[in-house]
């Protein structure tokens, strides 16, 4: 299968090109600054390409005709928030760019990286993938105007779609969004036998492995039917402060402190998700147990592996 992956330069994108490769699809490789190590070859093509411009997208659509598309370019809360109008170019402008020009060059399969940004406070937990969805930030109104977009591809023109709904994605190489700050940056610390003093450790959210999520998508991909749009994708939940006594069994040399009395920020999302249909659907479940991700993620950052 021909597959066009946008971002691919990017956190996720990073991991999930070789898992790719290794099925032996051909990937069409985009990002908006093509990484300085990226070699073009009989597997894979790097392009740059800002997925946010139409002509550029169906200029590329069209003169490579993939089979199916990984959408994975995003700007992330933070950004979006601030530039509102930007942040809808980027994540909205660019989905729609791609399956309209997907639809003139045959395009099979759409999939795409959403977010639990789409739900919002109040809901029974844990949130099943159709809960009412009233997204609190920018950030997830155009993750869920994106849902519903696929949907009507999907029944205007038959292109199959699906989207993967992440939780917190950690690993080495994650530098941006809030929730690095929460998870792969104190793992980069401890790889670096930096002491730890973390003032909100009683913070939670679903750590999902990198390597389990560039999976998930690969298993969306791969699916022979998808029979629902969206699809929750869960692996464990842990506060900081009981993250990091897994952290501690995997550097017991580590010196990690915590702030006393310090409640959690108001996540403007659930905490817990039910991701039952996606392991139902797709196969899904993680690889690697919080204590597994994070020895992978120390020993990759002290490279070791």
């Amino acid at each position: 299968m021909k597959v066009l992956v946008t971002g691919a330069g990017g956190f996720i994108g990073r991991y999930l090109m070789p898992m790719l490769l290794d099925k032996g699809h051909t990937v069409v490789a985009t990002d908006l600054v093509v990484p300085k190590d990226a070699v073009s070859s009989d597997q894979i093509a790097w392009h740059q390409l800002d997925v946010s411009r139409s002509e550029g997208v169906y200029k590329m659509m069209l003169s490579e005709r993939p089979d199916a598309v990984i959408h994975l370019v995003s700007w992330l809360a933070g950004p979006c928030e601030a530039d509102p109008l930007r942040g809808w170019e980027i994540n909205f402008l660019s989905t729609q760019y791609l399956l309209d020009a997907g639809v003139a060059a045959g395009l099979k399969r759409f999939v795409f990286s959403s977010s639990i940004s789409v739900f919002g406070k109040g809901l029974p937990e844990p949130a099943r993938d159709d809960a009412v969805k009233e997204p609190a930030t920018m950030y997830g109104q155009t993750k869920l105007a994106c849902e519903h977009m696929l949907r009507w591809y999907k029944n205007k023109h038959g292109i199959e779609v699906g989207a993967v709904r992440f939780p917190w994605v950690y690993g080495p190489g994650r530098e941006t969004g809030i929730t690095a700050m929460y998870s792969s940056k104190l793992l980069d610390a401890l790889a670096s036998r930096q002491p730890l003093h973390i003032p909100w450790p009683e913070e939670k959210g679903d750590w999902l492995y990198v390597k389990d999520a560039a999976r998930a998508l690969l298993l969306l991909l791969e699916s022979k039917t998808i029979a629902q749009t969206g699809y929750n994708i869960m692996s464990g939940l842990y506060s900081i402060r009981e993250a990091m006594a897994v952290a501690k069994k995997v550097c017991p040399e580590a010196v990690i402190s915590f702030a006393d009395g310090a409640p959690p920020s108001d996540n403007p999302y659930p905490l817990s998700y039910d991701d039952s249909l996606a392991r139902r659907d797709l196969g899904w479940k993680p690889e690697y147990s919080l204590e597994a991700g994070f020895r992978d993620h120390i020993a990759i950052m002290r490279g070791t592996k």
